[in-house]
């Protein structure tokens, strides 16, 4: 029998709000799309395949939305479920004076070839602007320092500095302004010698690095694949129909599977969890866009709840809602 991949069924799931922040995280968790973004956006993995990535360089569980930025807050345990997800590093951070802040998504990959692990973070910013009110690779580099300084006492002890491991935050801005459409964007440390010979390695400094993805039209080549391939994952006009045959014929990614009959009850099982998840997820979106103010008739187009459905949930959170 046939069935549709985890990646196949998030897409469905999300339909035209592929964008918004559960939808998002959930659709960059997958394997097959961090491979991607690790082979064209990292220079180690740069020279590996995308299934070689898969197979041998995602190892570990991926943390959704669990582990604080800031470390006086507590993580958060929750995980989510998938075909080859990458699942579980905790992924929030946040202050006692401010609303918790977590990593969208946090996760080992270990280098090709080594033992060794590269700390990578994919932050997924959804903004009606692309320009929040500050730099979004400053609040990359303060990830990267968050990341860094967390390696002391599990990474390293006392002062074995020599065992720092590299880490990424990689930003992808789904709507950026026309004039910044389809570009990559990488930030990063280099030795500047003033004078004299250099006398260290560049592993020894090259240790955090800010990767600014701002994405374009799905109807329009970029040039890039991995543009290509984020612009259609992300597009609010393309069906998931058209999104599910495009990554599978040009990016190779599988959307159906064969299975036993004996797992047919679990399915089943499996189906009216994804409704009962369905539900769950509009009533976030709801709640998200409620929170940033959104007209009620673009609330309604995107969830397909009534007026009064919105003002219960409005009613819930303490929120207004914006009447046009």
């Amino acid at each position: 029998m046939i069935r549709q991949t985890g990646l196949a069924e998030a897409i469905d799931i999300a339909g035209n709000r592929a964008r918004y922040d559960e939808c998002a995280k959930k659709l960059l968790s997958y394997k097959a799309i961090i491979a991607w973004i690790l082979k064209s956006c990292t220079k180690e993995f740069s020279q590996y395949g995308v299934q070689y990535i898969c197979d041998n360089c995602l190892k570990e569980e991926a943390e959704v939305s669990t582990y604080a930025v800031h470390q006086d807050e507590l993580d958060k345990n929750d995980k989510l479920d998938g075909d080859k997800r990458v699942e579980g590093m905790n992924t929030e951070s946040n202050s006692i004076q401010e609303h918790t802040i977590y990593y969208d998504i946090r996760l080992p990959a270990f280098l090709p070839k080594s033992n060794e692990i590269v700390r990578l973070i994919l932050n997924l910013e959804i903004q009606l602007d692309d320009t929040p009110g500050y730099p979004i690779v400053k609040r990359g580099f303060y990830y990267c320092g968050r990341m860094v300084s967390e390696q002391y006492g599990t990474v390293f002890t006392n002062e074995h500095y020599e065992k720092l491991e590299k880490v990424y935050s990689i930003w992808i801005c789904p709507d950026p302004a026309k004039k910044r459409k389809n570009g990559i964007f990488k930030y990063h440390t280099v030795e500047d010698i003033i004078y004299g010979e250099s006398y260290t390695k560049e592993e020894n400094y090259d240790l955090m690095e800010v990767v600014v993805l701002n994405l374009g039209d799905a109807d329009k080549s970029s040039d890039l694949e991995i543009l290509d391939l984020l612009n259609v994952l992300f597009s609010a006009t393309t069906t998931p129909e058209e999104k599910k045959q495009r990554l599978h014929n040009e990016f190779e990614i599988v959307m159906m599977v064969e299975f036993e009959s004996e797992v047919q009850e679990m399915c089943n099982l499996s189906e009216a969890l994804v409704e009962q998840g369905r539900a769950e997820r509009n009533i976030s979106i709801a709640q998200m866009m409620i929170q940033e103010r959104e007209p009620v008739e673009k609330i309604e187009r995107y969830t397909d709840y009534a007026l009064e459905k919105l003002k219960e949930i409005a009613n819930g959170i303490g929120m207004p809602l914006m009447m046009e």
